[in-house]
């Protein structure tokens, strides 16, 4: 294991940087933290690299002066309308002379399980086992050393586009760091705010970000079903912005601090100051006129994570119900509206099994880049699974290309 482990998480609003060092218990003791504006992305895609690689270097820089460790290579969230999710199955036969599955042959099956079509423009990124099948045995997690003449898995397949995966890796590469791997957003986020009897029980997290909202889906402690929705915090600051007549950093402060996803919690009286522009003086509203912007933004964005869930067949098993994360789960009332339209029960949360600078990374903005630090601890301590080899593979493809042709 190594002694510690480095996360970016770039957004459309934010770029966090976190170190970390995983702790015997499964927790992480966060020791470093940074935070840039991030002006180089949109919906979750990098538009504009030379500022991304700013903003990734002054976060970094931050993370390290709070470490005092160097960031030299980390993992990379990986987000944006380009991905694309589906399930699929592999099937192989035992082999070997004693019937027993092996680790080679759980390698076969992914690989297998891996023979679907996907567009040119893009790469596979993750490969996530749900479950195997021994000849008719079926629900098994782990079924090395189980004795069979078939061996089945059930997966779900990421892809990614080529031309997003390049200029993210760029991106870093051009801040001064390695790229060891790359995570799904929604996948990292899951890892930090869920535990694995919710994963087991099913539940949905919906990670709403700056630019895009990401969706994943656990039954029975697997990923079932992934998908991205276009919309997030930054549509609901451009609401504010045009609503109030305000320029968008005045509307962004107002939603921090006054912003409510439920009109009818909002104090009908109370009223909040908007400074003034271009020499006038300031001005008040009332802050019910702010949230009754607000509301039917978020009840957009979650009836289109709504069809999100029933497209997956599986809304009905969501046992665990949704979990919320990303910056705009602050917003007050959020949870009670998400739950008046998904019609399940619904909590907003921050990571969990979090140590050290707590307090930086209290906030439900943090749970990608918390994710990303169990999940490289996760797969240190456990090189068998070989859920998210692919995005390595991947990452170095893309790196080798860069040295060759630039």
């Amino acid at each position: 294991m190594k002694d510690y482990y480095c996360a970016i998480d770039i957004g459309s609003s934010l770029c966090h940087v976190l170190v970390g060092r995983p702790q015997a218990d499964g927790s992480v003791e966060v020791i470093g933290v940074g935070t840039a504006p991030s002006r180089g992305v949109r919906t979750g895609s990098i538009v504009n690299i030379e500022a991304t690689i700013q903003a990734i270097a002054e976060a970094a820089r931050e993370a390290e002066l709070m470490s005092g460790l160097v960031v030299e290579e980390a993992c990379v969230n990986i987000t944006g309308k380009h991905l694309h999710g589906g399930n699929s199955r592999g099937v192989v036969a035992i082999t070997n002379k004693d019937r027993v599955v092996q680790h080679a042959d759980v390698l076969r099956v992914i690989e297998g399980a891996q023979n679907i079509r996907i567009p040119g423009d893009q790469e596979v990124i993750h490969v996530l086992s749900r479950e195997f099948a021994v000849d008719d045995q079926k629900g098994i997690k782990d079924p090395i050393g189980m004795t069979g003449i078939r061996l089945e898995a059930e997966v779900h397949i990421v892809s990614a586009s080529i031309t997003a995966l390049t200029n993210l890796n760029k991106s870093v590469m051009g801040a001064g760091i390695q790229v060891t791997g790359g995570v799904m957003s929604s996948l990292a986020s899951g890892e930090a705010v869920l535990t694995e009897g919710e994963k087991e029980l099913g539940v949905a997290v919906i990670d709403i970000g700056g630019g895009i909202s990401d969706v994943v889906i656990y039954v029975e402690g697997g990923v079932f079903y992934s998908a991205v929705v276009p919309l997030g915090g930054i549509h609901i600051t451009q609401d504010l912005s045009i609503g109030l007549k305000v320029p968008v950093e005045i509307a962004e402060v107002v939603k921090k601090n006054y912003g409510s996803a439920r009109v009818a919690i909002v104090d009908p009286t109370e009223r909040i100051e908007l400074p003034g522009m271009s020499g006038r003086a300031s001005r008040q509203v009332l802050r019910q006129e702010v949230a009754e912007i607000i509301e039917p933004r978020v009840q957009e964005i979650l009836q289109l994570v709504d069809s999100e869930l029933v497209r997956s067949g599986k809304k009905g098993f969501l046992a665990g119900g949704v979990v919320l994360t990303g910056g705009t789960a602050h917003l007050e009332g959020i949870e009670e509206t998400a739950e008046d339209v998904l019609a399940l029960t619904v909590a907003a949360r921050s990571p969990l099994g979090v140590e050290g600078f707590v307090d930086r990374v209290s906030g439900p903005e943090f749970a990608t880049g918390v994710g990303m630090l169990h999940y490289q601890s996760r797969l240190a301590d456990s090189p068998e699974v070989i859920e998210s080899r692919p995005t390595v593979g991947v990452v170095s493809k893309i790196k080798n290309w860069i040295a060759e042709n630039l």
